[in-house]
């Protein structure tokens, strides 16, 4: 069995870092930071890159779904300039469930990965794969 620098294996590092984005990002980016700069071995660098890529992807659309609301306070303003009779409003509150099922998401999807990772298998995240090949490989696949 591997072992990291901590002293611990490596699949579990590597699913802690999971289990720690599920339940709260400082410590995950802190723990991936660290992975990062001090251990060498590549699975749990790739998958410390690959963990804080799907922490960023999930946050990219938590706050497209917020423009949602953005978007709606404009057009109110806008339209208050000719009838201050008309309301815009997303319906039923549609966004904060959008952000409820995104969070949900993560959590699952972190979740899932971490156990995964306990037996130090990877999920293949297309776009997120392709570019942690393109710039954290050797010239090698994985």
């Amino acid at each position: 069995m591997l072992k990291s620098k901590l002293g611990i294996s490596i699949a579990l590092v590597g699913a802690a870092m999971y289990f720690l984005g599920a339940v709260s990002f400082i410590p995950a980016v802190l723990l991936a930071g660290y992975v990062l700069i001090a251990e060498q071995n590549e699975w749990l660098r790739r998958q410390a890159a690959k963990m804080i890529g799907v922490v960023i992807v999930f946050g990219l659309l938590s706050i497209a779904v917020g423009w949602l609301d953005d978007a709606a306070s404009v057009l109110n303003i806008i339209v208050g300039w000719f009838d201050d009779d008309v309301y815009i409003r997303i319906p039923a509150n549609l966004t904060s469930l959008c952000q409820y099922v995104i969070s949900l998401a993560r959590e699952i999807f972190l979740l899932v990965m971490g156990f995964m990772a306990l037996g130090m298998k990877g999920v293949k995240l297309g776009v997120v794969d392709k570019q942690l090949d393109k710039y954290m490989s050797n010239g090698q696949q994985m």
